[in-house]
This record gives structure tokens, C-alpha cells and sequence, in this order.
């Protein structure tokens, strides 16, 4: 199945997302950017999803990094039946 049809990437709640960028800088395939500047320059961005289709399936190593927990993944078990496992 082409990856633009497996709904498995992260999404940020911005309520409770810091801007610390630990999820930028630790997710290779680069599935975080910074968002939109605080307007009165006293917050650091919110992080967004800029980029959710490179996000790998079933690849969770985000979640656990972000301390303020502003990261959620659909769960695992609804997208096994999308990877193939090799020895």
C-alpha cells in the first residue's frame, strides 16, 4: 500500500506543546518543523507536523522525548496489518 494511504503520523497539541524541538531534532526522516514565531517574541514556536508522510510507520521514539507530552500516535495494533516484518 503507497505510504500517502496509511494515516499513521504523530499530531502535536499545541496547547500543551513547549517548543523545546526535542522531536525536531531527534526525527531523521524530519516529520517536525518549527511553527509560526510567537507574535510577542517572548515563547519559543510550537512545533508542528510539516512533514506526516515521512513519518516511518509504527515508529513511536517521538513520544517518549516530549516531556510536556503534546505528542499523539493513532494506536499501534489499528496498523500492524501495514508492515512486513523480514528476519
Amino acid at each position: 500500500m503507497p505510504r500517502e494511504e496509511i494515516p499513521w503520523f504523530p499530531v502535536i497539541k499545541p496547547e500543551l506543546c513547549n517548543g523545546c524541538g526535542d522531536c525536531k531534532v531527534l526525527c531523521k526522516p524530519g516529520v517536525f518543523e518549527l511553527g509560526e514565531p510567537d507574535p510577542t517574541g517572548i515563547h519559543r514556536p510550537k512545533l508542528i507536523v510539516a512533514h506526516p508522510m515521512n513519518c516511518l510507520v509504527l515508529c513511536d521514539r517521538c513520544v517518549p522525548i516530549c516531556t510536556s507530552g503534546a505528542i499523539v500516535l493513532p494506536k499501534k495494533e489499528d496498523f500492524e496489518k501495514y508492515v512486513e516484518y523480514l528476519d
